[in-house]
């Protein structure tokens, strides 16, 4: 009997101690599953959001050698500021503006706003009614304009014909846009060179016989 008392007594302690490790593994097992989906949850959809023809998310400021000619010509080293206005579901809504010139109107200050997607970049015309349709919407403004992607675009116009001449070429790491007016001799012009994993590179607009004119050129580090 005694010996029958003692086998049961073994055999229970065996099994709880063989539960209770079973138990701490599953917990353990679990915890560092659980960590791990997150992290690479993560990590995958952070990386899947961004532009690689766009600044840095780190970025707020570049430097570029400038070149002015309004009134007079001023050339000197200016800063652009990368300004984000919005964090969209599918993508980012920023400005790009020089810091304040002498000389220089404000409103030739900003380059412009920009919705960034991962594969694209536009530009829009900032009306109230424009960025109230792409915060709240997530619509796209009709007149807005593709300035990057890895697609060329060809202008719907001939070379000689008049009107506004859009096009985009695609060569390497490289994205180059260019727009123009040439239905009067003093048409606007605008361009924008884009390189892999630097951003905004090289940027010209004005207006015909080169008034008016901006051009920056990225500083090397």
């Amino acid at each position: 009997m005694k010996k029958y008392l003692i086998m049961i007594l073994t055999i229970g302690i065996i099994f709880f101690s063989g539960c209770a490790k079973f138990s701490n593994i599953s917990e353990t097992n679990f915890k560092s599953s659980f960590q791990f989906n997150i992290t690479s949850s993560k990590k995958v959809t952070y990386n899947a959001e961004k532009n690689p023809f766009f600044f840095k998310e780190s970025i707020s400021k570049v430097e570029y050698k400038g070149k002015f000619l309004f009134d007079d010509l001023v050339e000197k080293n200016v800063k652009l500021n990368i300004i984000k206005k919005a964090n969209l579901k599918y993508g980012e809504l920023y400005e790009l503006k020089l810091e304040p010139i002498e000389g220089i109107p404000d409103e030739r200050l900003s380059l412009g706003y920009f919705y960034v997607q991962k594969d694209k970049i536009y530009k829009i015309d900032p009306t109230k009614e424009n960025l109230s349709k792409l915060k709240t919407r997530e619509e796209l403004p009709n007149d807005s304009v593709i300035v990057c992607q890895d697609k060329e675009i060809k202008d719907s116009l001939s070379e000689n014909e008049r009107g506004w001449h859009r096009y985009l070429r695609v060569e390497r790491d490289k994205r180059e846009y260019h727009a123009y007016n040439n239905q009067v001799e003093t048409g606007y012009y605008e361009t924008f060179i884009w390189e892999k994993n630097k951003g905004l590179i090289c940027y010209r607009s004005g207006y015909g016989a080169e008034r008016d004119s901006i051009e920056l050129q990225i500083k090397d580090k």
